[in-house]
């Protein structure tokens, strides 16, 4: 058979070729799920912001997945696989420069307390400043997650006579299955309405 190549059937060429794409197309997907793999990691938040929690609330961390009970942990993570339960990040004062709200959690004991506070960048430098808008040291509920909300329009729960129209992004203060409140940017401070009970 001189002068001759051999040639695959066409249908194992066609499934090596299936083969060869399928996993090229799964390792950004692994690299991607590696990245992921901790949505509360320090590194998803600016180190000005790590450094004023280091020196401002010693013993404090932003709250975790593993600090909701299976439960709660379960509800959390079906839409929020890729979110920190302690982490909320958007424009929630201006849109030019992003905020993060932060629900920190005694390091030693997750569910003896808690600190919401919100860290905005000033418009020059690296600078963040920080503002504390609620705590409790008499504990949390497990199921205590903060997450963004999108702009729009809100009702208070229980009175649709109170509501609100937002321009920027807010967060909610959720309790899982229990309740919400959205803290929204407005007057050059930061209201709230009850969303959900």
């Amino acid at each position: 058979m001189c002068g001759s190549t051999f040639r695959a059937p066409k249908r194992i060429g066609q499934a090596l070729l299936f083969l060869a794409v399928g996993l090229t197309a799964l390792i950004p997907l692994q690299v991607a799920r590696a990245q992921n793999s901790n949505p509360c990691a320090d590194n998803n938040l600016p180190s000005p912001v790590i450094d004023l929690i280091k020196t401002k609330f010693g013993g404090w961390r932003p709250k975790q997945t593993e600090d909701l009970d299976p439960g709660n942990r379960q509800l959390w993570l079906k839409p929020h696989s890729n979110d920190c339960p302690g982490i909320a990040v958007g424009h929630f004062e201006s849109l030019e420069r992003l905020t993060y709200a932060i629900l920190l959690v005694p390091q030693s004991n997750p569910s003896g307390g808690y600190k919401l506070l919100v860290f905005n960048k000033m418009p020059s430098g690296d600078v963040y400043v920080w503002k504390l808008l609620g705590h409790s040291d008499a504990g949390i509920y497990s199921g205590t997650v903060i997450e963004t909300a999108p702009p729009g329009h809100y009702e208070n729960y229980e009175d649709a006579r109170i509501s609100v129209t937002t321009k920027l992004e807010g967060f909610y203060m959720e309790w899982i299955e229990k309740g919400a409140i959205l803290y929204y940017w407005s007057a050059g401070r930061y209201k709230t309405v009850t969303v959900s009970g």
